[in-house]
């Protein structure tokens, strides 16, 4: 008669889990990429003491607004906006782009504010103001005595 093979039956006493598990597991050197700053407001714990303080849960939605929105774009064209904006943002030198941190919004930011206006045409981004006014006649043609 043939002598049957057993299956090897792992136990505690004749199988070392620990010495497997670390040569077969998973081991992540890699610093983690989880944003601690949000620990709180993700904290199960954290929430449920909200909640018995104040009895209201955290990310209650905004109600709806109503209003005269007619000169808002409709979706097709705010989106084709911002497409557009961001490929005249990528067609700067990439020195200039690195300055607002490769962000299109830090750079419609900077722009919107008036104390930056000296730099933003150092930097070639807008137009140097016009020393003088433009006069209101056009060139060739003289005020009539009436108007002055």
């Amino acid at each position: 008669m043939k002598e049957r093979k057993l299956p090897f039956l792992r136990t505690p006493y004749n199988y070392d889990t620990d010495k497997v598990s670390d040569e077969t597991g998973l081991a992540c050197h890699d610093p983690s990429l989880a944003q601690q700053n949000f620990r709180d407001e993700c904290d199960i714990n954290s929430i449920v003491r909200n909640f018995g303080l104040t009895g209201e849960l955290p990310g209650q939605p905004i109600s709806p607004q109503y209003g005269d929105f007619t000169g808002v774009l409709d979706y097709h064209s705010a989106v084709n906006a911002v497409l557009a904006a961001q490929d005249e943002f990528m067609e700067l030198p990439a020195q200039m782009r690195s300055r607002f941190n490769n962000d299109p919004a830090q750079l419609i930011d900077f722009l919107s504010k008036e104390e930056n206006r000296e730099e933003a045409t150092k930097l070639g981004l807008v137009a140097a103001k016009p020393i003088s006014e433009p006069s209101e006649t056009p060139i060739g043609e003289t005020k009539s005595p009436e108007a002055q």
